[in-house]
């Protein structure tokens, strides 16, 4: 079961998460939610993760779920975000960083996983924090002013990189993942297509095998860093 933890971003975020440990530990996964769900809806990948050797850290994004306190005591709500503001989630993933790396995670062996805006955020976070193993990509699109075709170029080589998308139902998001890894440089790189699968993480429901797919995808990122 996962210990229920939190830390303080640098801009004064609260933030909560829920860290799922593993007695041997290949790595660890960031994970970052869809709007406007929170953290548990990742409680079923959480248990594949661990079955896996994979510790995860799922966290509420600010304004979401348990973190809504900001600075001073303010009150944070997603819903009355100005794109700005989704935008400076990065530093709850900074925040997030930080304290894996206190428990002697090195972020070679970090991948960040995110749906929907999380997607976006995932990748941007490669560029933030260039150690970082990869990121996968769970219908990433244009949201909150981050274009995610753009960013796919500043992704590195040494960094892996998957991205999923539905055609037919979700056509915008199905075109981004597919243009994401055309465009970007990693050396690792895979683009999961679906039809008629759904948003985010409702591709889980759509594909039973795909969070087994995206364990194992994380355990040869991490256990095999491309030089």
């Amino acid at each position: 079961m996962p210990d229920q933890i939190s830390y303080k971003t640098f801009d004064g975020v609260t933030i909560v998460g829920d860290w799922y440990p593993t007695t041997t530990t290949v790595g660890v996964v960031i994970l970052l939610h869809m709007m406007p769900i929170d953290r548990k809806s990742w409680a079923p990948f959480q248990k594949v993760l661990a079955a896996n050797n994979i510790a995860s850290l799922a966290i509420d994004m600010r304004g979401h779920g348990d973190s809504t306190v900001g600075e001073g005591g303010i009150k944070l709500d997603y819903k009355t975000f100005k794109d700005i503001q989704h935008q400076q989630t990065l530093n709850d993933i900074s925040g997030a960083i930080d304290w894996l790396t206190n428990k002697n995670y090195p972020k070679s062996q970090i991948v960040v996983v995110g749906a929907s805006i999380g997607a976006n955020l995932a990748l941007w976070s490669l560029e933030q924090e260039p150690s970082l193993a990869g990121a996968v990509l769970l219908s990433p699109g244009n949201y909150r002013g981050m274009d995610s075709v753009a960013q796919a170029g500043e992704v590195l080589p040494h960094q892996s990189l998957l991205a999923a998308g539905s055609d037919t139902d979700d056509p915008e998001a199905y075109e981004a993942a597919r243009a994401i890894i055309e465009r970007c440089s990693s050396s690792r790189k895979s683009f999961l297509p679906y039809k008629n699968a759904g948003h985010g993480i409702h591709l889980f429901a759509s594909d039973p095998t795909l969070m087994d797919k995206l364990a194992e995808w994380i355990r040869e990122t991490i256990q095999t860093p491309i030089q």
